[in-house]
C-alpha cells in the first residue's frame, strides 16, 4: 500500500462493528487495500466493485460507508496510481451522493448520507486538488454535494474554465 495514513485509518476501524450489504464488512479492508495498491485499470476497478454495492448500493448507503469515507480521503495523501485515484474519487462520488439505505433508516439511523458528507468535508481541499487534473468531472460532482460555501466553488471553477 501506498498510503500509510490510510493504512492506519483501516487498521484502527473496527469493521464487524459496522452493517454493509450482505454482511460483507470483513471483506472492506482487504478491498480498501488493493484499491489504495492498485496498479492498474483492471486491479483498480476489481477492488472498486468489492467496495461498490457492499457500502453504497445505487445510492442507498449502509454504515461501512462513514468510514470507508475518512479511508478514501487518507488514501488521497499518498502516492497512488491514475487509475487507483480515479476509482478513489469516484467510490467517494458514489457515497457522498447517497442517503441511508432502508434498513439503516429502520434501525435509526436515516442521516448516514449528511455524516457521509460531512466526513467528506474534512477533506476538501484533497478533492479541490482533483479538480486540476482528469478527474476534474467526478472532484466538481463530489463538491457540489459537500462544499458548504458554494461561492469558492464558484470562484475555483471560474479559475479553470478554459484550461
Amino acid at each position: 500500500m501506498s498510503s500509510q495514513p490510510a493504512e492506519t485509518e483501516i487498521a484502527r476501524i473496527r469493521w464487524e462493528d459496522f452493517r454493509t450489504l450482505g454482511d460483507r464488512s470483513g471483506g472492506v479492508p482487504g478491498a480498501l487495500r488493493r484499491l489504495l495498491a492498485a496498479a492498474d485499470e483492471d486491479d483498480a476497478l476489481a477492488a472498486y466493485w468489492d467496495l461498490e454495492n457492499v457500502v453504497v448500493v445505487q445510492g442507498q448507503l449502509h454504515s461501512a460507508a462513514l468510514p470507508t469515507v475518512s479511508v478514501l480521503l487518507a488514501g488521497l495523501l499518498g502516492e497512488l496510481s491514475a487509475d487507483a485515484r480515479d476509482m478513489v474519487l469516484e467510490l467517494l462520488r458514489q457515497i457522498v451522493m447517497g442517503e441511508s439505505d432502508e434498513g439503516e433508516v429502520a434501525l435509526g439511523d436515516p442521516g448516514l448520507g449528511d455524516r457521509c458528507r460531512e466526513e467528506a468535508r474534512t477533506g476538501l481541499w484533497l478533492v479541490y486538488r482533483e479538480l486540476g487534473t482528469r478527474r476534474r468531472e467526478t472532484a466538481e460532482s463530489i463538491l457540489e454535494r459537500i462544499e458548504s460555501e458554494k461561492p469558492r466553488l464558484t470562484a475555483h471553477l471560474g479559475g479553470l474554465r478554459g484550461k
